[in-house]
């Protein structure tokens, strides 16, 4: 994209911004304060992230920006910047500006007293972009220009060190240690398949006492690491999160069977419910079947790059059309 673009995320990282930002040659910036975590530190961090989104775009001075949400606060700070940007430069200028939206902010108790707001903010937005069809179909109810675009590839450094190295049979989980995600279900499995060596990835700070004393010795905790360490651990299979980083690895995985990843996913994945049993043996099937789960999974890849390509095009398009519709 021949214009210059920032994006700005108030997380610590997000692998769909940073390789969204890459595509489009653009500037990605985390904006997370990690000294003010806690729930009542919360509205002082917004305060915080918010004062240094808004120097950081005076400084750059964008053309075209995009916002990460939830929290809700990033895209109403960019959307007041890119308005008031706009009244204090040339006449009928205006800084165009692109949200992105996790899940959560559909359906997450958290966020659903801000849907009026992202309803408004999305009116003003050149483009909102959206991780699931039922997430579009809300967009389209509101009759706001809206994408249904699925993550890129990323591009991993080259794997060094030797983690994921132990183990005849190793398999990755790809972790946050998010509540809802099922990292108990993942030990009990574990000890269904004590021959196979199972890396989580994430930092398990936060990981609650009780549950990490049931950690089977077949299990690692990898700590988060940085890309190339990471490169060398999804060299082996991936787990339930790691779907395009399983794509981009060209390695067989095992993901929720949720309609929406069948969907999304349809061949070289291994789909289980997040019950111990179901998951011991979707490793099995994975581990006996790795061949011609790589076969499939190789042909999913370019049938996903192209099939995205159009909605990113579209995406593009909306956004350079929009700087070239208020010329700096």
């Amino acid at each position: 994209m021949n214009v210059k673009s920032v994006f700005i995320v108030w997380y610590g990282y997000s692998r769909r911004a940073e390789t969204l930002a890459a595509e489009l040659g653009g500037q990605i910036n985390f904006l997370y304060e990690t000294r003010l975590k806690g729930r009542w530190l919360t509205p002082l961090r917004y305060l915080v992230q918010g004062w240094k989104t808004w120097r950081l775009l005076d400084r750059e001075q964008p053309d075209v920006v995009l916002v990460q949400a939830p929290p809700i606060f990033a895209p109403l700070v960019v959307a007041v910047w890119c308005e008031l940007r706009g009244k204090t430069g040339l006449p009928g200028h205006q800084i165009p500006y692109a949200i992105d939206c996790h899940t959560g902010t559909f359906y997450g108790r958290r966020w659903s007293w801000a849907l009026p707001l992202l309803r408004l903010l999305s009116r003003r937005a050149a483009v909102t972009l959206v991780a699931s069809e039922a997430a579009l179909g809300i967009l389209q109810n509101w009759r706001v220009p809206g994408i249904f675009l699925v993550d890129g590839l990323p591009t991993l450094s080259p794997a060094t060190g030797t983690v994921g190295s132990e183990g005849e049979a190793r398999v990755a989980v790809i972790s946050s240690f998010a509540a809802d995600e099922p990292v108990p279900e993942i030990f009990a499995a574990a000890r269904f398949s004590p021959h196979v060596t199972y890396y989580l990835s994430g930092d398990p700070k936060g990981m609650a006492a009780k549950l990490l004393r049931q950690k089977p010795e077949n299990v690692i905790l990898t700590g988060f690491l940085p890309d190339d360490a990471y490169a060398g651990l999804n060299e082996r299979h991936v787990l339930n999160c790691g779907a395009y980083e399983a794509l981009a690895v060209e390695k067989p995985a095992i993901i929720s069977d949720w309609p929406g990843l069948r969907r999304c996913f349809t061949n070289g994945f291994i789909y289980v419910t997040n019950t111990p049993e179901a998951i011991a043996a979707g490793i099995e099937k994975m581990l006996s079947e790795q061949t011609m789960l790589k076969n499939e999974i190789i042909a999913m890849r370019s049938a996903l790059v192209m099939r995205r390509q159009p909605h990113f095009d579209q995406f593009v398009t909306l956004l350079t059309v929009g700087d070239q519709t208020h010329p700096s």
